[in-house]
């Protein structure tokens, strides 16, 4: 239950802080009013207090620019229409004018899941509509403040009219929501300052409102700790022994699919399947019943009833049974079942998991890959899960593992990034999450992170699930703090399964980008002119070429060629009858200093206009090797084939995908799909890189 601060306390408090707050004092009648504006000798500002009442100036509860000799009457009447109007009323606050300036905002919240925020903006009565603010994670320090501030349409007018009141207003924002500033260190869920009156002289806020909670509520905890993390979390990510719980001898049920599933994949430790009916299951000996498990069993899939899972957990909990894996759905609550236990539970509600190291799969083994990779999935959604390890596989992706881990109910997304953050089998990590009750955790872990993470999220639209008591919660539950809080941890945000891939992709082949300066090469001015424009929502440069590399070039020049950058050459000028041309074009701008990367694409439909299909398919095969192993020393290449979409075509695209592959090439169907994920990478290494691989 929330319970409103009275104004005059939160300046109080607020200036206790070093918030740079306008003096202020409480009034309970006109009378008081009267005395006090006469105490101050010029003109007042008269606020109501009443707890039904938030936005007090929309109400008609705020007096402005009121002359010390009518404040007495003019109190009297606004409080008189606001009682009619039903308003609680307690008093007002009266305070000395300040002089008009720019409006901004400074606030703080506990969100639900995201722990201490911090928010600035464009202030005043307009603020929903102006949508000019900005969130952070609490603790903020200088860099954090100052970068909030610089995102913000009103952050760049105060740095424009008034350079002098910057540091005023980072002092402002790590006074609310520093390590020592308010938010973090007072008992309050909101606070908010608006409007805080930016002029040439000072910034002060001259309005402020808070609410309570109990003092146990919203108290900051310890992150997961990564040592920590992967040593209780290994067991379940890299089994050396697995039980299955609920196995059977019925092809139906999922107790006889689990082990099945092991057995076909080759799974490389011991498998105990759990049967009192069987002897055997596919060919591998049961064990009776949990009490005749061995002890520490690494881990335990689960495929039984709901109602029957807590008292299993129970059972392998007194087993020393490290870690568990509950492919049931809408099981009881089993978290006193765990306490005071060693035991760590992934799920309820999983399909499984995947790692070609100890190989065992999730899906079928047929369509698994035991290729073994650098590239960690985990998905609250079994289908995605299942999704991207399939189609992931398609695309040559290779992975440390893949894990559905559903409602995480015991272990939770942050400490199974921490997790990722430990695993030396692990480069890069990639979550789809789908609630916001570990959203905290895991930005404030992902903030230290020294991989790459990239998070699809399910559910933006609830982001923040803030109550509008002030306006910083009313914003907060907009989808914009989830998005601030990605960017402040240096997490990408991807929109779609799709681009999740594309980045998963680039990934493995380009694990870091080093550098802005993007070269595009192909044959179609209008696919290089929107690939331009691609690149610069992800501020990818398109740097001249140097005289040199266009002299190179020249050699391939023909009529509609453009030997700048987007290089664009015809296909009938990349190959004659004795060979193609693609390697030495790749090699020339590659070897071109201005260069960080290249991204090549082959207009397949062009090709199938100037021959038949057998030739063709050589042609572009022809085009695609030599193009792929040209010599680029470092450079990273990224390789587009556009097809037409007929079938011959999408199946070159498809068999060409292993040739690129083996060549250490990211192949792709569009170029707007390659420059995104090299933007994303590109993103990626700029944030590991700043604060020296702290993502700031």
């Amino acid at each position: 239950m929330t319970r409103r601060l009275r104004e005059d306390a939160v300046r109080d408090m607020a200036i206790r802080y070093g918030v740079a707050a306008n003096a202020v004092t409480f009034a309970a009648t006109a009378e008081e009013v009267g005395a006090l504006a006469d105490s101050i000798g010029r003109s007042v500002a008269v606020k109501l207090v009443a707890d039904n009442v938030i936005h007090k100036s929309k109400a008609g509860g705020v007096l402005l620019d009121v002359n010390p000799a009518d404040a007495r009457e003019a109190t009297s009447r606004m409080l008189a229409a606001q009682q009619s109007a039903g308003a609680q009323v307690r008093g007002v606050t009266v305070e000395a004018m300040v002089e008009s300036g720019i409006e901004a905002v400074v606030g703080g919240l506990q969100a639900e899941g995201f722990g201490p925020v911090v928010m600035f903006g464009h202030g005043g009565v307009d603020i929903e509509i102006l949508d000019d603010v900005v969130f952070a994670l609490a603790p903020i320090d200088e860099h954090d403040a100052r970068t909030m501030v610089t995102r913000t349409r009103l952050g760049q007018v105060v740095e424009k009219r008034f350079p002098q009141r910057m540091d005023d207003i980072v002092e402002m924002l790590t006074a609310v929501g520093g390590e020592s500033g308010l938010l973090l260190n007072e008992d309050v869920t909101e606070v908010d300052f608006n409007p805080v009156v930016v002029t040439a002289d000072r910034i002060v806020a001259v309005d402020a409102r808070a609410t309570a909670l109990a003092p146990a509520r919203h108290r900051k905890k310890a992150s997961p700790d990564i040592a920590i993390s992967y040593d209780e979390l290994r067991p379940a990510i890299y089994p050396k022994s697995v039980a299955v719980i609920g196995a059977s001898a019925d092809e139906k049920k999922m107790g006889y699919r689990a082990v099945r599933s092991l057995v076909d994949f080759g799974y490389t430790g011991r498998i105990l399947p759990v049967s009192s009916k069987n002897s055997s299951i596919y060919g591998v000996e049961t064990v009776a019943g949990i009490g005749e498990l061995p002890d520490n069993v690494d881990r335990a899939v689960i495929a039984l009833p709901a109602a029957a899972v807590p008292e299993t957990l129970r059972a392998l909990a007194e087993r020393g049974t490290r870690t568990a894996h509950i492919l049931t759905a809408d099981t009881p609550q089993f978290d006193e079942v765990l306490a005071g236990t060693d035991l760590r539970v992934l799920g309820p509600n999983c399909i499984g998991h995947y790692t070609p190291y100890e190989q065992m799969t999730m899906i079928s083994p047929a369509a698994s890959s035991k290729a073994k990779g650098h590239l960690a999935v985990v998905s609250q959604s079994g289908t995605y899960a299942g999704d991207i390890l399939r189609r992931g596989t398609e695309l040559g992706i290779e992975f440390s593992f893949v894990s559905s881990v559903g409602n995480c109910d015991d272990v939770s997304p942050a400490e199974l990034l921490a997790f990722c953050e430990a695993d030396p089998l692990t480069r890069a990590a990639v979550f789809y999450l789908e609630d916001d009750r570990w959203a905290g955790d895991f930005f404030r872990l992902a903030r230290t992170m020294t991989k790459p993470v990239v998070l699809f999220k399910g559910g933006r639209t609830v982001a923040g699930g803030a109550a509008a008591a002030s306006h910083t919660g009313a914003l907060a539950s907009d989808p914009q703090l989830l998005e601030d809080a990605a960017r402040q941890a240096g997490v990408l945000l991807v929109d779609d399964l799709g681009q999740l891939l594309d980045i998963a992709s680039a990934l493995q082949f380009i694990p870091s980008l080093d550098g802005d300066n993007l070269a595009l090469v192909g044959s179609g001015g209008g696919v290089a002119v929107v690939g331009s424009d691609r690149a610069d929502r992800w501020c990818l440069k398109m740097a001249a070429v140097s005289e040199d590399t266009r002299a190179r070039l020249q050699a391939f020049e023909a009529p509609g060629t453009s030997l700048s950058n987007p290089i664009d050459i015809p296909i009938w000028s990349l190959f004659d009858e004795n060979s193609s041309f693609t390697g030495s074009i790749v090699s020339a701008v590659a070897a071109d200093e201005s260069i960080d990367s290249i991204c090549a694409f082959l207009d397949l439909g062009t090709v199938f206009d100037m021959r038949d299909v057998e030739s063709g398919n050589k042609l572009v095969h022809s085009l695609t090797e030599d193009l792929v192993n040209a010599d680029r020393g470092d450079t990273p290449l990224a390789l587009v084939l556009r097809s037409g979409f007929d079938q011959n075509q999408d199946g070159l695209v498809r068999d060409l995908r292993s040739t690129a592959a083996a060549a250490g090439v990211v192949l792709f169907d569009s170029v707007d799909r390659a420059i995104d994920a090299l933007g994303g990478v590109r993103w990626l290494t700029q944030r590991g890189k700043s604060a020296g691989g702290s993502r700031q």
